[in-house]
């Protein structure tokens, strides 16, 4: 996902970075309602906060790029990212059969001449760096009980081990 930053100065990160001063803040130029302004967006919850701040309001681009860094900054001290990532990974999904999120049973031709069938507990997460992770738990191997409990404690392990490394980053 490429990131639209604009050179402004202060701006250092511009490109394929999710992490940028910028964060959370957009630029508005539409001409044909005459409408300039940042905009600063933060979605926590189920809910979005959004508020414009005009150019002309605010006596200029700088100052209302600076009032919408103000304003974005008060709103992430009141909602902690943490504890929303926190929330992301450990929602429930509505297409969730298991009723673990991260856990899932999945049945695979492995074999497309046989139709021989792999079927396996999957746990999957997303690593302190965004990078999807999985491992799977073969009923061959573990049985349905077995299998399913080791997805669920891998699942947790490394949710667990996700968590304190983020908690422990500034």
């Amino acid at each position: 996902m490429q990131v639209v930053c604009h050179a402004w100065p202060g701006n250092t990160q511009v490109g394929f970075s999710r992490v940028t001063r910028l964060r959370n803040i957009t630029r508005i130029d539409h001409e044909a309602s005459s409408t300039y302004a940042w905009r600063a967006t933060l979605q926590r919850w189920n809910g979005i906060t959004v508020k414009t701040f005009s150019d002309s309001v605010h006596n200029g681009k700088r100052k209302a790029l600076k009032a919408a860094i103000e304003y974005r900054n008060a709103l992430l001290l009141q909602h902690s990212p943490f504890k929303h990532q926190v929330w992301l990974r450990t929602r429930l999904r509505r297409n969730n059969t298991s009723g673990i999120p991260g856990v899932a049973r999945y049945e695979v031709v492995a074999n497309q001449k046989t139709g021989r069938l792999q079927v396996f507990w999957l746990a999957y997460w997303v690593n302190e760096h965004g990078a999807r992770r999985q491992r799977k738990f073969f009923i061959s191997s573990y049985g349905e009980q077995q299998a399913k409990r080791l997805a669920i404690a891998e699942r947790t392990r490394q949710l667990n081990y996700v968590c304190a490394i983020k908690c422990a980053q500034p």
